[in-house]
Parts: structure tokens; sequence; C-alpha cells
């Protein structure tokens, strides 16, 4: 009998298994693909190695400037995605061997619950002390006629797309960075969103900064358009009461993902299919502890990875302070976004434009801005960041929102110079009027 098995190997269920063997436990760690689950071999890594390999090229406009001249310069694809395969594959081996390290056993197999404390597995059942379900979610289809035509982000990442336009079906997060990637690459893009804006779950500033900048760069935007057909190189839809074709070489569905929880025996417990509800440990009133996507919860890696610690925290019973509720979302797109806690019309603001940072300036880009959010005592419950490399200052944003700092208290810590964190304390600064670089 094992103390844990863990049914999927992605960002929860690895994580989770090499923390509680690090706590003693004896692990098993059931996965029928690849170590690391979507955010590593099909989604998060693979996205921004391919986002990378394009800002690069996009980046030559600017060149001269830089006193950087250099003819010829071409974009090779398939280069980039080997590029992106050896990545992948070495930080799957560096999981693997993390895994292996630290005494978990693997075992590659589909595996199905059983119950509360066995999972069924090559034919066998496995008896376990506790079970945690992290079998994460897959890319949702489009339901309109012909959604079967259109490519999923999967297809994407597998291999370069034939040379021509794309149409990509979603604004949300995995739509706009996609439309980035293939804009920089040389391709136009269309992008149809259902909703009256892009990043329709993000403050609206910041869907508004990002539509202006891709619209620049030729991207074609089109909101409130609802899909009504799909082929492999063409979308209908429907915008304010007319109809329109977008077509290119392929069609792109961006919209959501599915959780995987089909086919695994959750009917044996009597859960209902979806989601897995689970109490503020990660337990579920069926006796097994679920993370990440098949919770209903948040779709990131980094909160899938945090549910999976509290949930090994509990069943080892070691004290976890772990704060589920503030949760940091990225965009990667060009420029990027950073949005955490709480951002809305009610609270004080301090903003501070990325235009008067000397290092935004000295990396050759002036455009961008920090904001805070306060309540009545200025305590910082919220922060949003829109520029290059904003992504970066996620954590003090995440940590000063947690720890429930005031903008005073951020204020007040040295920040070093020239950086670009230097433009979260005078943000903090800004909510008192007193913004050292602004007017």
């Amino acid at each position: 009998m094992f103390d844990l098995a863990v049914l999927g190997g992605g960002p929860a269920g690895y994580v989770g298994a090499i923390r509680a063997a690090k706590l003693g436990m004896s692990v098993l760690l059931v996965e029928e693909r690849e170590t690391g689950g979507t955010c590593l071999n099909r989604g998060c890594i693979p996205t921004k190695c391919l986002l990378h390999s394009s800002s690069l090229y996009a980046s030559r406009a600017t060149w001269r400037e830089h006193g950087v001249s250099a003819s010829e310069v071409t974009f090779d694809e398939a280069a980039v995605y080997a590029r992106k395969e050896g990545i992948v594959s070495s930080l799957r081996g560096g999981v693997e061997k993390l895994l292996s390290s630290c005494g978990v056993k693997i075992l590659r197999s589909r595996g199905e619950v059983a119950d509360a404390h066995a999972l069924l597995a090559d034919g066998e059942r496995i008896e376990c002390k506790n079970l945690l379900v992290a079998t994460g979610s897959r890319p949702a289809r489009l339901n309109v006629s012909g959604g079967e035509n259109a490519l999923s982000s999967d297809d994407v990442l597998s291999s370069p797309l034939p040379e021509g336009d794309v149409v990509i079906v979603g604004g949300g997060v995995i739509g706009m960075e996609f439309a980035c990637y293939f804009a920089d690459s040389g391709r136009r893009v269309t992008v149809l969103e259902y909703a009256d804006r892009v990043l329709p779950f993000f403050g609206r500033e910041l869907s508004i900064q990002l539509s202006s900048a891709l619209k620049k760069r030729g991207v074609d935007i089109v909101t409130s358009a609802r899909v009504k057909e799909v082929g492999r190189e063409y979308a209908l839809y429907e915008c304010a009461g007319k109809e329109g074709r977008a077509e290119g070489c392929a069609v792109i569905a961006a919209t959501g993902r599915r959780a995987n929880i089909e086919n695994i025996g959750l009917e044996r417990l009597g859960l209902p299919a979806f989601p897995i509800a689970t109490d503020g440990n990660m337990l579920s009133p069926a006796g097994v502890y679920a993370a990440g996507d098949v919770t209903g919860g948040i779709q990131l890696a980094h909160y899938a990875s945090a549910c999976a610690l509290k949930a090994v925290s509990h069943m080892a019973g070691v004290s976890s302070e772990i704060d589920l509720e503030t949760v940091p979302s990225l965009v990667y797109t060009s420029p990027e976004i950073v949005s955490v806690g709480r951002v809305d019309g009610e609270c004080r603001t301090g903003k501070f434009l990325l235009g008067a940072n000397g290092k935004n300036l000295i990396n050759g880009s002036n455009r961008g801005f920090i904001k805070i959010y306060c309540d009545d005592k200025n305590v910082i419950v919220g922060a949003e960041g829109f520029g290059d490399g904003v992504t970066e200052l996620a954590g003090e944003l995440s940590l000063a929102v947690s720890r429930g700092l005031t903008a005073e208290e951020v204020a007040n810590v040295v920040h070093a110079h020239p950086t670009l964190y230097e433009s979260v304390a005078e943000a903090c600064e800004d909510v008192f009027g007193l913004a050292s670089h602004k007017r």
C-alpha cells in the first residue's frame, strides 16, 4: 500500500508527488502520457518558447535604433519548433529525474479511481491511504457546424502550420498569445471574439491597450462575433447583424479547456462528473483529494501546483499557509500583462507609466503602466501591469496583495535602480500623489 497515489502527472500531480515524497510518504504517480502534463508539453512552456522566438524576429524593426544592423534576417519556423522541443524535453527529463531521486514510483498507464483508497491501473487494484486526482484538462472543441475542422492548441504546438494567414476563434489568453506569435512571425491574423472585447476576464484598460497594440501590428480583431460555421480554411461569423467570412491556411479554436474527468471512475465515488468540489484543503466529500483543472477553479499551472501542495500538507498533517486566494494571472503577449487581486473602480489607485522608467527605455520600449489598487486604508488589494517584461513583477505584486501590505509599506522598501520593478514603488507613491517621476 502506498501512502499516496496520484492520478495525473501534470503541474498538480508531479509537484504534489515530489512534496509528499520529501515529507517521507511512499508515492505512486500514474500517468499515461508525458510527465509534466499540458503545461510542460502542450501549453505554457512550448507556447512561451514560440513567443520568445517570434518576439526576437519582430524586434529587428528597431535594431538600427540600438546601433545594430543585419541583412537577410529570416524566421526558420522548423528551427523554432525544434528548439521548443529541445527545451520541453530537457525540462521533462529534469522532472522525471526529480521524481526518481525522491523515490516516487511512476506507472505509465491509464488509471481509474476504484474507491477513495484505491486505483485501478494495468488491470490491477492499487491500494493507497490517500488519493489525489489531478488529471488536468484538454482543449475545448468548437460547438458549431464544422467545428471539428478547427485546430486545437495541441495541434498548433505539435508542428508548424502551412504558409498563409491564420484565423483564431477566441480572444482569451490562448488566442491572444497565438495572435502575437503568428503576427510577429510574419503572418496576417484575424481574431474572432464572442465578447465585446478581447481578454474579457481582465480589466478593460488592459484589454483596450492590448487590442490597440495588436491592431497596430496588423492583427484584425472582430469582437461581438458569433462564429456559425468553420471549414479547414475559413470561418463564417455574424457581427452586428451582418455576416462575415475570415479565411486563412487554418482556423484555430482557442475557446477554453475541458477537464479530463470522463471515464476515470468518479461515478464509483458518487461524485458529479464536473467539477470535483473540494474544501480548503482540496479534500472532496467522497474522501479523495483533487487539484488543478478538475476542481473547476482557476485554470493556471501555478494554481494547480499550489492546490496540490495544500492537499499534500493536509494529508501529511503538516501546517500550510499557502494563500489560494491570491493568484496572479499572466499573459505573455507583446506587450505582456499581469493582473492580481481585486481591480475595480471602487478602489483608490496609483499609476505609473513605464515610458518614464529608465530600464524600460533602455530595453527599447516606452509603453505600458503599473497600476496599484488600494482599499480605504491604503492596503493593496490588487494590481495590474501592461508592458514589456511586466510578468516578472508578479512576485512582488502578489506578495503585497497576499500579505496585506499598504502602498506606503511597499514604497518604503528601497527599490534598485535602474530596474523595471522600481515602477511598482512609483505606482505605490502615486496613491498619495508623491511619485518622484510623475508630474
